[in-house]
């Protein structure tokens, strides 16, 4: 007889996880009660995908999507929303007096026993990824007033009719608010508003496309539409974004204006053409700039206070930094708010403008009529301002002026795309500045990353070991306490046991220590050890203040950080 393999086997025999790996996974399945899929996911070893190819090759159980094939009617009404929502399951198929049910966690061996019990019917199971089980349940049970698309699929046929000529279906649609192609794209807009999303990607794939939300940093597929729509779609948002919808083989850009529910949207929409057709990326930004402020931004006492002393400073140059999406724009605009007063002269250089501010001067470049960043920067000095704000560093041209405005009399503030506070230093010597005139000039660098916050629904609490410590890099001592977090998931959170964002900052503020050293051309490493003695914390250790208050978790620290 032929002993059937442990879950552990199969993914060691696969090559997914180490044998020291498996060891750690099984100590925190001791410590924590948990399955053992669940422990080595929770330490990151291996990825959804990865662990349902292992279940279904321990259980011989097919993978399927139920997103990607029809359901038919007799198996959703076979299974009532609630007993599919209290399982996590989704219908797939019914016939012949069975019913074919996709599940998550084929360990859990009592499930189906209730469910033969309470359906009075034999059960076979396959296997479905736990977001794709969840997308399938609000798209046939809770989804009637995001995308009801089997509703709109029969009028989107009609009124795009040929889908290689949309132009004409869509510019009716401008005229009949009703059209199905109308309220496709209302939809989204709209589904993604209420789910916090701050991007909508509109993805063509060989065979479908693929519409994504990133939430709270996070991609999250939400639906999946047939592709012969695809082009009605793009020439929808494109007229609503003011783009010529003839052009199809080059980047483009444009801007739509909405009001949902009551608050004010800036929808920045890009495409670009790709082998599959045009991929549409729709970022979602609230006008409203009540919230920019920089004491509620999640900085520690220490640092907050440090920053808004730097942003009192008369001249200068402040910098923000960090990689894309790492809230810079936030930020600059907090320190905005908090330096906006009635006795200053504020100008500000900016691609695109995101946010409009009472009381301040912003000026948006336009390369087509040479408005550039260098070309308005000479301008406004002419302007007499105590502040200018330069949305971003991108050339020496733009960074010679900045630091010259600096040495002048001004202060400046702006962005640069760097890792961490004394990296920014290096970026400024290779784009041509010379290092006495970064001593002279720069005040402060404040680095940042965005982590998710633990949803206050689900957190539990639990104790780490030394060993799983040790895994990641870190030891008791350094973390502080070994009672951390993390989120266990819920429908408030979307079983993501995250909700919402907050701020890690790196502050590095100028002393003689660090000018003396940049004046001398220190290596980063140099920088980062002479700031740290003069009290500057790291990415990482501003990480572990949020892991030790319970804010976040240590797995989402270990993403972002970078030392």
């Amino acid at each position: 007889m032929i002993t059937p393999k442990t879950l552990g086997q199969i993914l060691r025999e696969n090559g997914t996880i180490t044998e020291e790996q498996l060891k750690n996974a099984i100590g925190l399945q001791n410590k924590l009660s948990i399955r053992l899929d669940e422990a080595i996911q929770r330490l990151g070893y291996v990825d959804s995908d990865d662990m349902l190819c292992a279940l279904s090759k321990q259980f011989d159980l097919k993978i399927i999507n139920p997103l990607e094939i029809p359901i038919p009617d007799n198996a959703i009404q076979a299974i009532p929303k609630d007993l599919a929502k209290k399982y996590h399951i989704f219908p797939i198929e019914k016939d012949n007096g069975s019913l074919t049910v996709a599940i998550k966690n084929p360990l859990d061996l009592g499930m189906s026993d209730d469910l033969r019990f309470t359906l009075n019917t034999k059960v076979e199971c396959v296997l479905a990824t736990h977001d794709n089980i969840e997308k399938a349940i609000k798209k046939y049970y809770e989804n009637e007033e995001q995308f009801v698309f089997d509703g709109l699929y029969a009028g989107l046929a009609e009124s795009v009719g040929d889908p290689s000529k949309p132009y004409a279906h869509i510019k009716g649609a401008e005229e009949k608010i009703d059209s199905p192609i109308v309220k496709l794209v209302t939809s989204i807009l709209t589904e993604a508003t209420k789910a916090r999303a701050s991007d909508i990607h509109i993805e063509p794939l060989a065979d479908r496309v693929r519409i994504r939300h990133r939430i709270d940093g996070v991609c999250q597929e939400t639906h999946s539409i047939p592709k012969n729509f695809h082009e009605a779609q793009v020439s929808r948002i494109k007229i609503l974004a003011d783009i010529d919808i003839t052009e199809k083989r080059k980047p483009l850009d444009g801007r739509i204006n909405l009001d949902i529910d009551g608050r004010s949207i800036d929808v920045r929409v890009s495409t670009i053409p790709t082998t599959c057709g045009e991929s549409i990326v729709m970022r979602l930004l609230e006008k409203s700039t009540s919230y920019m402020n920089l004491g509620n931004m999640g900085f520690s006492k220490h640092d907050c206070g440090n920053l808004k002393k730097s942003l009192r400073l008369p001249n200068g140059i402040v910098l923000i930094t960090g990689p894309t999406g790492s809230g810079k724009s936030t930020t600059l605009y907090a320190a905005l708010n908090e330096m906006n007063d009635i006795s200053k002269k504020i100008i500000t250089v900016e691609d695109p403008i995101e946010y409009t501010l009472p009381g301040v001067n912003q000026c948006e470049v336009n390369a087509k009529i040479g408005l550039t960043f260098p070309r308005v920067l000479r301008s406004i000095l002419r302007q007499d301002p105590n502040t200018i704000v330069i949305g971003e560093m991108r050339d020496v041209e733009t960074a010679e002026i900045a630091v010259s405005s600096a040495l002048t009399g001004h202060f400046v503030l702006s962005t640069l795309h760097t890792n961490d506070a004394p990296s920014a230093i290096t970026r400024l010597t290779d784009m041509g500045i010379k290092p006495f005139l970064i001593a002279s000039s720069l005040q402060a660098i404040a680095a940042q990353r965005l982590v998710r916050v633990l949803c206050p629904k689900c957190k539990v609490s639990y104790r780490i070991t030394g060993d799983i410590l040790k895994v990641m890099g870190l030891d008791i001592d350094r973390l502080g306490s070994d009672e951390i977090c993390h989120g266990a998931g819920c429908d408030s959170c979307g079983h993501t046991g995250y909700s919402g964002r907050t701020l890690v900052l790196e502050l590095m503020c100028l002393t003689p220590e660090l000018r003396k050293a940049i004046y001398s051309k220190a290596s980063i490493d140099e920088l980062r050890k002479i700031a740290r003695a003069n009290g500057m914390t790291t990415l990482m250790e501003d990480g572990l203040r949020l892991v030790r208050d319970k804010t976040t978790s240590l797995e989402e620290v270990m993403r972002v950080s970078v030392n």
